[in-house]
């Protein structure tokens, strides 16, 4: 099945890519940096602007996952599952996005 080059579709593209390179450099970018954040404000953009295409709960995890990890409100074990939830997020945007792409 092909893809359609629609704006939409494009816009979803970019979205993937902005996902997949914010979880390959997640863990080297330090937490304080603000790539992260600007990616967030991408993800909620999508999200309204496509009538809530991607589960709500998913977005706002992300989104509050970020957040506590940029501005360094815990550490340790907390911090790890803190990154974990954000890995997951990332996994889901990722996975749904391709089944949007492709309309599964």
């Amino acid at each position: 099945m092909w893809i359609e080059f629609s704006t939409f579709n494009l816009i979803t593209l970019a979205l993937m890519g902005a996902t997949f390179l914010l979880g390959c450099l997640r863990f080297r970018l330090a937490l304080d940096s603000n790539w992260p954040l600007l990616y967030y404000a991408f993800l909620l953009g999508y999200w309204h602007g496509s009538s809530f295409d991607l589960d709500g709960y998913w977005v706002l995890t992300g989104f509050l996952s970020g957040m506590l990890l940029r501005f360094e409100f815990l550490g340790g074990a907390f911090a790890r599952l803190v990154r974990t939830m954000e890995l997951a997020v990332l996994v889901y945007v990722l996975s749904r996005c391709t089944l949007l792409l492709f309309r599964w």
